[in-house]
């Protein structure tokens, strides 16, 4: 029953991930995150693993150097779109999304590049269609150590021929796989929180 009920709302919350097209090709969405796995940049260096990852899809025309947090305006010269876009797991594929550094936000500086420097990443595909969020390295999750400072923008590249209407069979079978996965992990959660609550009647402890 937790699983159906976790899977039910996770599957509402992601329905705007459906709701706009892939910025890149499937084949392309997959070599990005290859390439951000084998680029040897090292963690930490997130502006110049995205530059990489752009321009080897053939999307680095105009694009500049940066720290994370600056990408906004790299991507606005070189006439990027922004998308509103409520939260990073909604954000189309292969746009790219940008994280402001705290002191940008009036916020206590923490201990780690992104809460210096800001952080960019693009949503790509993993090798069995789930979403990751790659720059100096693939995550399953968005936002690095500076999640909470997402801008709430999704960039996309300039020219209507590359942003197009996906397949919808392709979409919705990557939401799925990524809503099942995030239930299965909620369920789990939640069992072992029974568990742990139970576990002193178990052991004669009341």
């Amino acid at each position: 029953m937790f699983l159906r009920r976790a899977l039910a709302i996770l599957l509402v919350s992601g329905a705007g991930a459906i709701a706009a097209g892939p910025a890149l090709s499937r084949p392309l969405l997959k070599q990005a995150a290859v390439e951000s796995a084998t680029d040897n940049i090292r963690s930490g260096w997130c502006g110049r693993g995205i530059l990489s990852i752009l321009q080897k899809s053939g999307l680095g025309d105009r694009l500049k150097p940066g720290n994370g947090q600056d990408w906004e305006k790299i991507l606005m010269q070189a006439g990027w779109k922004p998308l509103k876009c409520v939260a990073p797991l909604k954000a189309p594929l292969g746009s790219v999304l940008v994280y402001l550094g705290d002191a940008r936000l009036g916020k206590r500086p923490r201990g780690t590049p992104g809460g210096r420097f800001g952080h960019v990443e693009m949503v790509a595909l993993g090798r069995d269609g789930s979403r990751l969020y790659v720059a100096d390295s693939p995550r399953a999750r968005p936002g690095g150590s500076v999640r909470d400072n997402f801008t709430g923008r999704a960039w996309l590249p300039p020219g209507p021929s590359i942003w197009q209407a996906p397949a919808v069979g392709d979409q919705v079978e990557v939401v799925m796989r990524e809503r099942k996965r995030m239930a299965l992990a909620e369920f789990s959660r939640r069992r072992g929180e029974l568990a742990g609550a139970s576990s002193p009647l178990r052991d004669g402890n009341l």
